[in-house]
């Protein structure tokens, strides 16, 4: 590689530029103000291969670091993937594209996902800079400039707090205790966890601050923005300060202690890009609106206005240079009295929404963000909103429809977006635990490589076609173009099944309904439940009217009416088409390469495939007998009979094919261990169940 430069060489483009060594081509850096941030602008002249001659120049025109990065890594990914270099100009699709990193600090200060086994196991790599090189450097070549760290109570982890010198913890420790909280998210961490510490690094406070300092830049010299999020009331790391603060919103203790630590990690991290608050977790439902209707309360966001706003509006009078954001989720607040409360605040203030709930992979144009649209464009049209797109249907299996993601992006609300961050609720996405006899554990995002280079890469530009996707396929694992067309189409099949069903079959948040293992927690048994035949009958579709459930479809059948909605009947039929295609292109496949990572993606999109069909005829099966309970028609009854008697085999072979691949863990702080095959006998029950009426 050969470098004709006009520009300062930066962290960022020697970063990229060290993915072009290897090639024998000649990159021209020139700047140009007059493109956006993160764009750029390629000009090659006569189009180039890699075996380009000597003198092929490829100009790239861009006004900051990020474009100048972004420009270079896709020269490399080209020529490495032996692709056509032709003159384009891209253009940033979402602005900010983000990771959610729900981050286990320390047993002592916990994140919402520290009852689960990937955070356990993972508490040591948050603490490893090799761990956030690798991670950083992943995010940066899909694209992703935003990761968002979130933490019940990150202080003691992570500052000195001068009003509260003791307020913080040294070292790094476990707990030899598993972990089983409330919904709440109280008593992660408790007095039988502390008893049982198991330290396992030594690091002073001072040293964990020079630690993330140096994250920061690192993450900075990829062009990525650190947020921390934070939920309200935790205290955990407190214990043992000797200060009185506790989880009560009204102890003056705590709402200075709040105040502190927010100022204490803005003056502690000068390269923090901001950070976002929740209202209502862990806190005193005290007063409400006019309207008793609205469930939540209103000083919730008082409490929040008055530590972590007012820390930050103090902070930046003083600091007015610094580039900060305060972003406030709309979960459990009333979106009139955040406005109200926030209406002054002088600093750049952002709202974030749960865009799908707790399912991306279901509608690509989910309608839960309509009435906030409505509310920003009559009261406040310049407020930005921050997408929460939560992914809780795939943590076995990967992933790949860039048709889903390019549809599902496309439809993001881009005239307010701010932009969105991506993640698991009760899940972390730091090494991969979950494969069986997988001694490496990588990088979560790595395992899932298609997935994340999917969202990421459309997202910053949403016009690459498939062919784009096709060829990465193709370079990964070393296929000719037959197997790579069949094997896209194949995986694209297959990852259209559970969001199909998704809308069909709707629960919202909180692992009340988890595809991969057809089982959901239950707040009133307090467990994980399978998913039975009555269950799927009972079951809502998507809300806003789009979808028909079951029960709405065994209504039209017996009263002789019309479905005007979407019929289940017609996405089972849809789901049953995309696993028979499936089906027929696995065969062809089968035997078409010994590449290891071909060989796993194959059993997985068997594995999706499998559950597909076990879906679809258990849906059938579902509709059949709720007709029968509407009608008394026994034809009904045997009908949903043999469908489950034909949908059994299919859950059975998927179950063994999970335990196989993959090691069965606890995924939430709600319930234990995840283990399909413990599910077996309950689904043979179902046929018993319908056999009873």
């Amino acid at each position: 590689m050969r470098l004709i430069n006009h520009v300062n060489i930066t962290e960022p483009i020697r970063f990229a530029l060290s993915k072009a060594e290897a090639y024998d081509v000649a990159i021209e850096l020139v700047q140009n103000k007059e493109l956006e941030s993160q764009a750029y602008r390629r000009t090659v002249g006569d189009t180039i291969r890699v075996e380009a001659s000597v003198g092929d120049t490829i100009r790239v025109e861009a006004s900051d670091d990020a474009g100048f990065m972004y420009a270079i890594i896709d020269i490399s990914d080209a020529l490495r993937k032996n692709e056509k270099i032709t003159d384009c100009e891209v253009t940033p699709f979402i602005k900010n594209r983000g990771i959610k990193f729900n981050i286990p600090l320390d047993a002592r200060c916990p994140s919402y996902s520290d009852a689960s086994t990937s955070a356990t196991k993972n508490i040591a790599n948050v603490w490893d800079k090799n761990f956030w090189h690798e991670y950083l450097d992943r995010m940066a070549e899909n694209k992703y400039n935003v990761l968002s760290l979130w933490n019940l109570s990150p202080f003691p982890a992570m500052v000195r707090i001068p009003e509260f010198p003791n307020a913080y913890i040294d070292d790094v420790k476990v707990s030899a205790r598993s972990f089983k909280a409330e919904l709440s998210g109280k008593n992660i961490f408790d007095q039988d966890h502390a008893e049982n510490l198991v330290t396992i690094k030594k690091m002073t406070i001072d040293e964990k601050i020079a630690f993330w300092r140096e994250i920061m830049q690192y993450a900075a010299d990829r062009c990525i923005r650190i947020f921390v999020f934070c939920w309200n009331v935790f205290v955990y790391g407190t214990e043992g300060s000797g200060y009185g603060i506790d989880e009560n919103q009204n102890n003056p203790i705590t709402r200075k202690y709040f105040y502190a630590a927010v100022k204490a990690m803005m003056d502690t991290y000068p390269l923090l890009a901001g950070i976002g608050v929740s209202t209502g977790e862990n806190m005193l439902y005290n007063g409400r609106e006019p309207d008793e209707s609205v469930p939540f309360s209103q000083t919730d966001i008082g409490f929040v206005a008055e530590t972590y706003g007012a820390a930050i509006d103090d902070y930046l009078k003083n600091h007015p240079e610094r580039d900060f954001t305060f972003i406030h989720r709309t979960l459990m607040a009333s979106y009139n009295r955040i406005m109200e409360t926030y209406k002054n605040f002088p600093h750049k203030f952002e709202m974030s929404f749960k865009y799908s709930q707790a399912h991306m992979y279901s509608s690509t144009k989910p309608n839960f963000i309509r009435e906030l649209l409505e509310l920003l464009k009559d009261n406040a049209p310049d407020t930005k909103v921050w997408l929460t797109v939560r992914n809780d249907d795939y943590y076995m299996y990967r992933w790949g429809s860039p048709d889903f993601a390019r549809e599902y992006l496309t439809n993001m609300p881009t005239h307010c977006l701010a932009g969105y961050y991506m993640g698991a609720d009760g899940y972390t996405w730091g090494r991969d635990y979950m494969t069986r006899n997988d001694d490496t554990h990588p990088l979560f995002i790595d395992r899932m490589w298609y997935m994340f280079k999917i969202w990421g890469q459309l997202s910053y530009n949403i016009t690459l076609n498939n062919q784009y996707f096709k060829n990465e396929i193709k370079a990964r694992m070393g296929l000719d173009e037959d197997t790579t067309e069949k094997l896209f189409d194949a995986w694209d099949e297959v990852s259209k099944i559970i969001p199909e069903f998704n809308c069909i079959h709707w629960h919202d948040f909180d692992f009340q309904w988890y595809p991969e293992g057809c089982c959901m927690y239950r707040v009133d048994l307090d467990k994980i439940t399978f998913a039975n035949i009555n269950e799927f009958v009972s079951c809502e579709a998507i809300p806003y009217g789009e979808y028909a459930s079951v029960m709405e479809y065994a209504e039209s059948v017996v009263n002789g009416t019309e479905l005007t909605k979407i019929s289940p009947k017609d996405q089972v039929e849809s789901m049953l088409a995309h696993a028979k295609k499936t089906e027929k292109l696995l065969e062809i496949l089968k035997d078409a390469s010994s590449d290891a990572e071909f060989r796993k993606t194959l059993y997985d999109i068997e594995a999706l495939m499998t559950l597909g069909y076990y879906f679809a005829l258990k849906e059938q099966a579902a509709m059949a007998l709720a007709v029968y309970r509407l009608s008394g028609d026994k034809k009904y009854q045997e009908e949903a009979v043999d469908k489950l008697k034909g949908a059994l085999p299919y859950w059975k072979k998927y179950s063994r094919m999970s335990v196989e691949a993959y090691i069965p863990q606890v995924l939430t702080r709600y319930c234990g261990k995840v283990d399909v095959q413990d599910f077996d006998e309950l689904a043979e029950m179902d046929i018993l169940l319908a056999k009873e009426g």
